[in-house]
C-alpha cells in the first residue's frame, strides 16, 4: 500500500475537466422523465411477485422489504434534522410544524483547537454508532450534484413519464469537510444472487448507512456545528469522495473496492462545518488487478461492465465525464433489473476483493499490492477456487444450528 498525495491521486483520475452532475439524469431517476427509458420499463417498482422458487417465496420477500425499514424511516423521517434539500422537500408535505428536537446552549460548541482530537471523536462515534469504515476529506465541490431533482415523490412507484423539475444544488460555502462512511453488507447473504435474499443484503446496507446518518448528523448539530444528512444519496457522488477520504480505490465494475471489505460496502456522506483532519487518498493493487481481471464484465448478465483499458468518455448521460476509469453502462443494467423483475449484485460478488476479512485474504491482497505482477494468477487462482459462485437458495431457512444459535 502506498499514500498518494491529492496531486498525485489528480494525476492519476482527474484528466480532462469535470462538469458537475445533474442529478435527473441519475439511472433510478430518468425513467421519470425519459420516454424511451420509460417505454422499455414493464416495471420498475422492484417489488417483484412473490414466487414458489426457492429465494423469491412470501417469506424472502418478507426478509427483503423489512431490511429496507430503516431507510424507509429516514427517508420519510419528518424530524430529520437539518436534511439536504431533497428530503426537505419531502419534510416540507408531510409535516408543517416538525419537532426540532435537542439543541446545545446558544453560542455553545465544543472545542475545536485540536482538530486531531475532534477528528479521533468523530470516527469513534461513527464506528459507534455503525459504520464499518470511516474517512475524512476535504469537499470537492466537483463532486457535488449540479441540480438536485425538485420532486423525491418520484422515487417511488409511478406509471408513465412526468416531468422532473431540477433546482441547484447549494451547499454552503463554510461546509468543507465530508465525513465518509462505508457499511459492509453481509458476505453469505450477498452469495444468494441473484435473488429477494441477496438482495435483503444490499437493502440492509442501506438501512443501517440510513440509521447511522441520522445519528452522525445529530452528533454533529449537538456538538454546536452544522451538517448535511446525505443520507438518501442526494447531494454528491459517492465513489470519488470515498476515494478521497482513503477508503478504497476504483474498480472495474465502478465500486470502491476498500482493502478490508472489498466492493462489499454500501457508501454514504455526511457534509459538515466542523473542521476536520482528512485522510489521504490510497492506491493497493486494485487498478493493476482490475486490468488483468474481467470476471465482473464477464459475468455481469448485461454486459453492462466494459472490457479492456480505462477511458474518460462516458456511455451516456448517466455517467460523468473526465474520469479515468472503466464506467458502467448504467441503461442496460437497469433494464436487466426491471426486466428480470430482480435486483443483481453479481458484479459485487464474483469480484476477487469479495472475501471475509480472514488472515488467509489479507495475506492474497498484500500480495496483489506487493507482487503485482502475478495478477494473472490470482485471478486464476481465484476462479478456480470457486469464490464467486453463487448459492442455492433452497436450503437457506433450514440452514441453521439451533445449538449454537447460529447459520450454517
Amino acid at each position: 500500500m502506498r499514500k498518494m498525495t491529492l496531486k498525485e491521486w489528480e494525476e492519476k483520475y482527474i484528466v480532462e475537466e469535470i462538469k458537475q452532475f445533474d442529478q435527473k439524469n441519475h439511472m433510478f431517476i430518468r425513467p421519470v422523465w425519459d420516454a424511451d427509458i420509460n417505454s422499455q420499463l414493464e416495471d420498475w417498482s422492484f417489488i417483484g411477485p412473490v414466487k414458489e422458487k426457492k429465494g423469491y417465496t412470501l417469506e424472502d420477500q418478507a426478509l427483503r422489504w423489512a431490511s429496507s425499514r430503516g431507510t424507509m424511516m429516514t427517508l420519510f423521517n419528518p424530524f430529520k434534522p437539518n436534511p439536504s434539500p431533497v428530503a426537505k422537500n419531502l419534510q416540507e408535505k408531510m409535516s408543517s410544524s416538525p419537532m426540532t428536537g435537542y439543541k446545545p446552549p446558544p453560542g455553545v460548541k465544543t472545542d475545536v483547537n485540536d482538530p486531531q482530537k475532534v477528528t479521533r471523536m468523530i470516527k469513534k462515534a461513527a464506528l459507534w454508532f455503525g459504520a464499518d469504515l470511516v474517512g475524512i476529506c476535504k469537499l470537492d465541490r466537483r463532486w457535488l450534484y449540479s441540480h438536485t431533482v425538485e420532486r423525491p415523490e418520484i422515487m417511488g412507484n409511478i406509471s408513465g413519464v412526468v416531468d422532473v423539475g431540477s433546482i441547484p444544488q447549494e451547499v454552503p460555502e463554510d461546509h468543507q469537510y465530508v465525513v465518509v462512511m462505508a457499511f459492509e453488507m453481509d458476505y453469505e447473504l450477498i452469495k444468494y444472487v441473484p435473488s429477494y435474499l441477496g438482495n435483503t443484503a444490499t437493502r440492509m446496507g442501506f438501512s443501517r448507512m440510513a440509521i447511522t446518518n441520522n445519528y452522525m448528523t445529530s452528533f454533529i448539530q449537538n456538538l454546536g456545528f452544522d451538517a448535511i444528512d446525505c443520507s438518501i444519496n442526494d447531494v454528491a457522488l459517492s465513489v470519488p469522495m470515498a476515494m478521497q477520504a482513503g477508503l478504497g480505490d476504483l474498480a472495474r465494475n465502478g465500486l470502491v473496492v476498500t482493502r478490508k471489505h472489498g466492493p462489499r460496502v454500501r457508501l454514504n456522506n455526511v457534509i459538515t462545518n466542523l473542521p476536520l483532519v482528512p485522510d489521504e487518498p490510497m492506491e493497493f493493487g486494485v487498478t493493476e488487478l482490475c486490468k488483468a481481471c474481467e470476471i465482473c464484465a464477464e459475468k455481469c448478465p448485461s454486459q453492462s461492465i466494459i472490457y479492456g483499458d480505462r477511458t474518460t468518455k462516458p456511455n451516456n448521460i448517466s455517467n460523468v465525464g473526465g474520469e479515468l476509469k472503466w464506467p458502467i453502462n448504467a441503461e442496460t443494467c437497469r433494464m436487466y433489473w426491471a426486466k428480470s423483475n430482480s435486483p443483481c449484485a453479481i458484479c459485487i460478488t464474483v469480484c476477487p476483493y469479495n472475501k471475509p476479512d480472514t488472515l488467509f485474504h489479507r495475506f492474497v491482497r498484500w500480495c496483489t499490492d506487493h507482487v503485482r505482477w502475478a495478477d494473472p494468477l490470482y485471478v486464476k487462482a481465484d476462479t478456480w477456487s470457486g469464490y464467486g459462485r453463487p448459492k442455492d437458495a433452497d436450503h437457506f431457512w433450514e440452514n441453521w444450528d439451533p445449538e449454537k444459535g447460529r447459520r450454517v
